[in-house]
């Protein structure tokens, strides 16, 4: 699916200030999750990534010409629609994956450190 170009609206400095400054910890985030199996690290990235396209006309563009970020953009739209309670749910749902896939990870990591 093809999603037009939305149009970018500039904003105030202190928005962009606090945009900027959640980039930041996405970015932080992500890292640390790419390093750490417990958190979800590219879920983050891309966050920042959204966020980022708030901020810059530039970087809307580009993430906008991109099949990648519309597919995620389009899934990312379409919980919109969820009601809170339904978006709790989901977040919730996440959460428990990231948490089994850190587990599972884990005791992988252990079993290769006995056998040696």
């Amino acid at each position: 699916m093809h999603f037009h170009k939305p149009k970018f609206k500039p904003l105030a400095w202190p928005h962009k200030i606090l945009g900027m400054a959640l980039v930041l910890c996405f970015l932080l985030l992500g890292v640390v999750g790419l390093i750490l199996p417990i958190l979800p690290g590219i879920v983050f990235l891309f966050l920042a990534f959204y966020v980022l396209t708030k901020l810059s006309q530039r970087v809307a563009s580009y993430a906008h010409s991109k099949p990648w970020f519309n597919y995620h953009l389009q899934h990312l739209r379409a919980a919109s629609g969820l009601s809170f309670t339904a978006r709790c749910k989901l977040a919730g749902l996440f959460v428990l994956r990231g948490l089994i896939n850190a587990v599972g990870s884990a005791a992988a990591w252990s079993r290769r450190q006995f056998e040696h």
